[in-house]
């Protein structure tokens, strides 16, 4: 097949952290023998090649000046929620841009399907450039996308008459899918989970030993790792209140938090308000390839995710990588993170909010090293067998071929 993608984040060079998910995706299709044209916004750090491993780079210019680059690559939202005020003039401009790029790829490709990332703007985007040359539309929800379109009125009509001219959404929660269909979509809904790379995030001794050293963590310490962007859904404000009750039974824990974004200052300041300042660990931004790294650190990671005014993660990719590295998981029932964490088996699953069970779920993997090593056995495992990015780019590509074979 021949495969327009939309998205509005990327990998912007080698060890990126921004949306490395969107990369094993569309990598992973593409190695199973498709091309995939991928539209995406043009950035001044922008360092690919323009073909790589199958996939064909098509960035689109939407700014007087190429040194300022706003739009898209997670600078685009504000908190995680909602787009930058000051950015709404540029969207018709973006549409626009986008368009014509579609239209360039499309005219000069025999291209079969539509894969658009994120419905707010890439769905509005797929909807246009299908209309135009009658294909296919996939659109693919991520979770900040559905919160976007349900706080707006404008957006929300837009994203109605987006979804409705999808054949298919997929989405790696449930809770996702479902709101789309509250929000209009008529064709087929995809449950698609990330995935993990067994090779790249794996048990390994040695790494752990050096990232330890690195961390400054003592020999007997325990530690609770928490990655991502530092937004209100991370939940990582109540991952610290809950590292503070867990160390009053287990003065061993320590607490890495790896990341940075909008509300970096106001969890800092929670720390210190706490007297955790020589328990907390903050690394700031990894890149991606230091990320195994601090994963191998771990005794024990944390996915504490809320709603939060809407919005809410369809499923952190650093569940996955933990389970992969063999790392036992504490997270909450938010999103598809009980799908993927199985309670008791690979991990703890917790209520979301509840400060007491999480710190509970905390200090009872502290205190047994037999069963952090069990839970983390059994979710390599899983990793290994069904939830890796090899079968995600199978699950996509027989999305693409159902809706190729159905009418437009």
């Amino acid at each position: 097949m021949n495969i327009l993608t939309l998205t509005s984040s990327y990998p912007r060079f080698e060890g990126d952290p921004t949306a490395p998910f969107i990369e094993s995706i569309t990598r992973h299709v593409a190695a199973r023998g498709h091309s995939v044209h991928l539209v995406l916004p043009e950035h001044h750090a922008w360092r690919r090649q323009g073909v790589e491993d199958g996939v064909h780079f098509h960035p689109y210019r939407y700014s007087p000046r190429r040194s300022w680059t706003p739009w898209g690559y997670s600078g685009a939202l504000e908190a995680g929620r909602r787009i930058r005020r000051r950015l709404y003039p540029l969207a018709p401009v973006v549409v626009a841009s986008a368009l014509r790029t579609c239209a360039e790829v499309a005219s000069r490709e025999r291209i079969d399907v539509v894969h658009a990332h994120w419905l707010v703007p890439n769905g509005l985007i797929g909807a246009l450039a299908t209309r135009r040359n009658k294909l296919p539309l996939v659109i693919s929800l991520h979770g900040s996308d559905i919160a976007v379109a349900e706080r707006s009125r404008a957006l929300s009509k837009l994203s109605r008459s987006s979804l409705s001219r999808s054949a298919a959404v997929t989405a790696p929660s449930n809770d996702l899918l479902q709101r789309a269909r509250a929000l209009g979509a008529a064709g087929q809904l995809e449950w698609i989970p990330y995935g993990a790379d067994p090779e790249q995030f794996r048990p390994d001794a040695a790494a752990r030993q050096r990232a330890r050293v690195q961390l400054g963590l003592e020999a007997d310490a325990v530690a609770v790792l928490g990655i991502g962007r530092f937004i209100h859904a991370k939940g990582f404000d109540n991952l610290i209140e809950a590292t503070a009750l867990a160390r009053a039974t287990s003065s061993r824990i320590r607490l890495v938090l790896v990341g940075d974004g909008d509300i970096r200052g106001s969890l800092e300041a929670h720390v210190q308000q706490l007297g955790l300042g020589d328990v907390v660990t903050f690394t700031g931004m990894a890149k991606r390839d230091e990320v195994p790294s601090y994963v191998a650190a771990a005794d024990i990671v944390a996915v504490p995710s809320v709603h939060y005014e809407g919005y809410v993660d369809g499923l952190p990719n650093v569940a996955l990588e933990a389970m992969a590295a063999g790392k036992p998981l504490v997270a909450t029932r938010v999103g598809a993170l009980p799908d993927v964490v199985q309670d008791e088996v690979t991990g703890l699953v917790v209520e979301e909010g509840d400060l007491p069970a999480l710190a509970s779920a905390i200090v009872r993997l502290a205190s047994d090293a037999d069963l952090r090593r069990g839970m983390g056995d059994r979710g390599r495992a899983r990793i290994e067998e069904s939830l890796n990015w090899a079968v995600v780019a199978e699950r996509y590509e027989a999305v693409f071929e159902s809706v190729l074979r159905s009418p437009t």
